[in-house]
């Protein structure tokens, strides 16, 4: 065990440079009181008083272990303290006890290590959920100056660009157009979309994968809304559904969703289109949705469309396209627990494949990527190979050649982890979005031809 921990805490986040955390902080009106442990013990138990779920949690949880079973971070380590119950301990240790900059900085290195994927809350007895406690304690650790360089940069990109990336907004008109481009060329037909200009529909991508490492995701969308006469528009402003505020601090959180619902009423769109991302989505359902009600405007997901239009058959689909690979369905965690997105992608699934299994046989306890939460970071990469085996395994066993992922998040950790997994293991899977099955299977309509971008 004593080997575990000495391998664990090399496992920590690059910590953000001072004048980033103060750049994040002047947005949210926060000032940077930078390691002030007095003011972090009174804002901690401000927030104990004021968060019923924290109370709940800390209050209720009567270490039993149940948690352990199915937490990805623990499974992989067997560290105690990388598990919901060490980091209910941690957190309780933040408030009962004197503390100094090593108590602080070994909370900075668990309460980062947690997925946030809500596993444990499926299990627990009491319905504790970690996940809210870690997110908790993480925005109090921003608030002194304590945040990963990572999610941090992530979220100034959000907020400052838009995007995920940071790109500027010619780059992502003409990565559009590109696609565009192809998609003319693979199927044989104009895509008419409109780039920022009003429409019926705004469509929100992911910029972290989408645009890049899924290109086929992204034709996919736009595809199947050219297919069904959809009038929508892409915005080079708010060209993401990302939302990197929901891992580390909800008011950022709040400020980057509500880009998206300004956006929206901007260019007067009756419906906004959330793509293939996890969290994205669990952000948009809970948060930007009944905020755009408020202004007369709906919101829904890709594969809400795409499950409708097979139904109504309203598409063609020739599944022997795909019939090359073995497929398995991988949920996300955040459509499975916080998303209530199940049910549509295996009705797809069934649609646009040949031979397809699943890797969960409960999406709600279904495991994760191990790439959320901020676990993309570079120097995390090691620690999220080793979350990643549990998966990798299943998959293995199953007989399975290609995962089926529809997140962002998810393809960008498949894109790192499986080239080293497969090497280790001497295999050959691969993965993809779900939007690029439906991308490979549909046949556009005869002399469904239209405009092509401006």
């Amino acid at each position: 065990m004593m080997k575990i921990k000495q391998v664990m805490n090399e496992y920590r986040h690059e910590k953000a440079p001072t004048d980033l955390v103060e750049k994040l902080h002047s947005r949210i009106g926060l000032k940077l009181d930078r390691y002030d442990l007095i003011r972090l013990r009174e804002s901690l138990i401000a927030k104990v008083r004021n968060n019923r779920n924290l109370v709940i949690s800390l209050g209720l949880c009567v270490g039993c272990g149940a948690c352990l079973t199915v937490c990805p971070a623990y499974l992989a380590t067997r560290n105690i303290k990388n598990s919901p119950i060490g980091r209910i301990t941690l957190a309780k240790l933040l408030i009962r006890s004197y503390f100094d900059s090593k108590l602080i900085n070994e909370a900075y290195t668990y309460f980062w290590q947690c997925l946030t994927c809500r596993r444990c809350a499926w299990v627990c007895p009491f319905g504790v959920d970690i996940a809210d406690i870690s997110r908790t304690i993480r925005s109090l650790l921003y608030e002194i100056g304590l945040a990963p360089n990572y999610v941090a940069g992530v979220i100034n990109n959000l907020e400052f660009t838009g995007n995920f990336l940071g790109l500027p907004e010619d780059a992502l008109k003409e990565i559009i157009l590109n696609l565009v481009d192809e998609v003319r060329l693979e199927k044989g037909v104009y895509v008419n979309i409109k780039i920022n200009e009003p429409a019926y529909a705004l469509l929100l991508p992911s910029a972290c994968a989408d645009y890049t490492v899924a290109i086929n995701t992204f034709k996919g969308y736009i595809l199947l809304l050219n297919e069904l006469g959809i009038d929508f528009t892409l915005s080079t402003k708010t060209p993401d559904i990302t939302n990197y505020g929901l891992f580390m601090d909800e008011r950022h959180m709040r400020l980057i969703a509500e880009k998206i619902v300004e956006e929206a009423r901007r260019l007067g769109v009756k419906l906004v289109i959330a793509g293939e991302c996890g969290h994205g989505w669990r952000v948009f359902k809970n948060y930007v949705i009944p905020r755009l009600r408020e202004y007369g405007i709906e919101g829904t997901h890709i594969l809400y469309i795409a499950a409708d239009a097979i139904r109504r058959n309203l598409i063609r689909l020739d599944s022997l396209v795909n019939s090359d690979l073995v497929y398995i369905y991988m949920d996300p965690c955040h459509y499975a627990r916080g998303g209530d997105l199940v049910k549509e992608p295996r009705f797809i699934m069934n649609s646009v494949v040949s031979r397809y299994i699943e890797l969960n046989e409960r999406p709600e306890l279904a495991i994760c990527c191990g790439g959320t939460s901020g676990m993309l970071a570079r120097e995390m990469e090691e620690l999220s190979i080793k979350y990643a085996e549990l998966w990798y395994q299943r998959v293995v066993n199953k007989g399975a050649n290609c995962i089926v992922v529809p997140c962002a998040a998810c393809k960008l950790q498949m894109d790192r982890v499986l080239p080293k997994l497969n090497k280790m293991h001497s295999q050959e899977v691969t993965f993809t979005g779900l939007m690029d099955l439906i991308y490979r299977a549909m046949i556009p309509k005869k002399g469904n031809e239209g405009k092509a971008v401006s």
